[in-house]
């Protein structure tokens, strides 16, 4: 068996909420290996309740429990800290997770922010710069089985509301990833 994609989910990808369930469920089901930082997660918790989409008791839970589930995936900030460079990104804010990227062996990268994140150093050490719609739409494309069982899977295990594969691949549209939700849906139970 092949070694699984190192896969480095900027926040912009964390956020909304289903997206990120969608890419957590296919790590857990050991369809790609999520890498993280302590800054990602601080920063996903910060804007999620910024945005006023989870209470500060609730995002510190979530947070907890990828610490938890997800520890041994965690990049360790020596790796990376002291490489943050000024040409890694235009915004200061990012440039962290460049070099987290670059220095934790990551393959993939999946962001909104391609302009702060697709420059030419996180591209030189090949990681590939995308948006988790690009990154579904590939892992389908690749591993058609196992993600259709993990998304089916992410589905049933909703219990508040409760929803159809259909309906929660309208959800995932919705919230960014128009061109997997199409390309999937055949694939789903109604």
């Amino acid at each position: 068996m092949s070694r699984l994609q190192r896969v480095f989910i900027d926040t912009s990808e964390l956020f909304p909420f289903t997206i990120m369930d969608v890419l957590l469920t296919l790590a857990e089901d050991l369809l790609f290996t999520w890498v993280w930082t302590y800054e990602i997660l601080d920063e996903w918790e910060e804007v999620i309740v910024r945005e006023g989409r989870r209470t500060p008791e609730s995002a510190a839970s979530v947070a907890a429990a990828v610490r938890t589930h997800f520890d041994r995936y965690r990049i360790d900030p020596a790796v990376y800290r002291d490489k943050v460079t000024d040409d890694l990104s235009p915004d200061p804010d990012d440039r962290v997770h460049a070099a987290a990227a670059i220095h934790g062996g990551i393959d993939v990268l999946p962001t909104r922010n391609l302009r702060h994140l697709r420059t030419t150093p996180v591209l030189a050490a090949g990681v590939k710069v995308i948006t988790s719609d690009e990154f579904l739409c590939a892992l389908l494309t690749h591993r058609r089985r196992g993600v259709v069982e993990s998304f089916t899977h992410a589905v049933y295990g909703k219990k508040n509301p409760s929803m159809s594969p259909v309906e929660f691949a309208q959800k995932i549209a919705a919230a960014g990833a128009p061109r997997f939700t199409e390309r999937v849906r055949p694939y789903l139970a109604r």
